[in-house]
């Protein structure tokens, strides 16, 4: 699988390496944004935040959609 990005940039054909967790499209190392998540897990009367942080792959279409 290729990256999209790249091939809708027209830049040459890379091989990709993740998938975007919002919209599914393979991206290559130049293209995929990690941001750490926040896990919350319901527990009795409310949430309780896990202490660890997960990992949050998207495209840089979604990172900038997500930031506002």
């Amino acid at each position: 699988m290729n990256c999209y990005d790249c091939h809708s940039e027209d830049l040459p054909t890379t091989p990709a390496v993740a998938l975007c967790c919002r919209c599914g499209a393979a991206l290559c190392t130049d293209h995929v944004q990690t941001r750490p998540e926040q896990v919350h897990r319901v527990r009795g009367m409310g949430l309780a935040t896990l202490p660890d942080r997960a990992r949050r792959i998207t495209c840089t279409v979604c990172c900038k959609a997500e930031a506002g």
